[in-house]
């Protein structure tokens, strides 16, 4: 029969208030407007079984566990009301930041070290085959190029059940309109006098995926065990006088970065800034764009000595 279409599947999600138990998320409160889905198991393991024999043949493996990995990509948009939290807010919480709300004026999410939180996926493969995702923690990055739309791509692991036949979800989605990356005041190291083309920020978390003899999947708690952020910057090639990433680059200074503004209007604001002078840069990189000399330039940013804020991703 097949017909599984692409373009009916649906993702929930919600915040679990026990690990790896199902909160049962609903298609009218917790869908998440998604694109480029992908799925496969992580950490299968099938069990050989290299029996002394007359036949050279193999025999059957056994199968000893798995895990699921769900990836997708969100638009990078606010909910429409200042204070309120975005419709990728419980996504962002389960990749190891903490969401603060200050009521009518903005939403933050920032790294957190502890109590990290899971959260429960259901994705319906094809809109009709439900496939359910407990205990689910991952990392996300996040992407911008100039006139085009911010992306968060995110990347969780948890438990899966195998999926069963549904009926197809009505789900509903945010009527907010992100905005695309257009007059953002960029700042590095104070200088905003440059030509920025685009940017790319990664929370890299470490994933932890502990074997148990105790759990039916033979995994314990998903966990995120490390952070290691860092991303790419491209710009227009500028003199030493505008500013000197060569001279940054070998003498390890730290820069503070901020984003500029993503959107006009309040509700559906967006910036991202770096703990003070914790940007550095770990390569330089050449290229040419229309007869025009550019830079990628890789970078880490690191924590400031208060710790836990690498990055800051607020919402007003």
């Amino acid at each position: 029969m097949g017909n599984l279409r692409i373009s009916n599947e649906v993702i929930l999600a919600k915040i679990e208030t026990t690990y790896n138990t199902d909160p049962v998320p609903t298609a009218g409160t917790n869908a998440v407007l998604v694109q480029n889905v992908g799925f496969s198991l992580e950490g299968l393991r099938m069990n050989d079984r290299p029996a002394v024999r007359a036949n050279i043949g193999k025999l059957q493996q056994v199968f000893g566990g798995k895990l699921a990995k769900l990836t997708f990509d969100v638009e990078v948009k606010g909910s429409g009301t200042a204070g309120t939290a975005p419709e990728a807010g419980t996504l962002l919480r389960a990749c190891g930041l903490v969401e603060t709300v200050v009521a009518s004026t903005s939403v933050t999410y920032k790294p957190i070290s502890t109590s990290h939180e899971s959260i429960t996926l259901y994705w319906y493969e094809g809109g009709r085959k439900l496939h359910k995702i407990t205990g689910a923690r991952g990392s996300v990055s996040l992407k911008l190029s100039a006139g085009g739309l911010a992306l968060y791509s995110f990347e969780f692991t948890g438990h899966h059940l195998d999926p069963s036949d549904i009926a197809q979800p009505s789900p509903t989605y945010g009527s907010v309109v992100p905005r695309t990356a257009l007059n953002m005041a960029v700042s590095l190291g104070g200088v905003t006098n440059i030509i920025p083309r685009e940017w790319m920020v990664n929370l890299n978390n470490q994933i932890a995926m502990p074997p148990s003899i105790a759990a039916t999947d033979g995994y314990g708690e998903v966990q995120i065990t490390g952070r290691d952020v860092s991303g790419t910057f491209t710009m227009d090639s500028e003199l030493a006088s505008v500013i000197d990433t060569d001279a940054q680059h070998t003498a390890g200074t730290g820069l503070t970065f901020a984003s500029g503004t993503l959107g006009t209007t309040a509700g559906n604001r967006f910036t991202l800034t770096s703990a003070s002078n914790g940007l550095y840069w770990t390569d330089r990189n050449w290229a040419d764009a229309d007869g025009q000399r550019i830079r990628n330039m890789p970078f880490k940013i690191v924590e400031s000595s208060t710790g836990n804020d690498e990055v800051a991703l607020a919402y007003t």
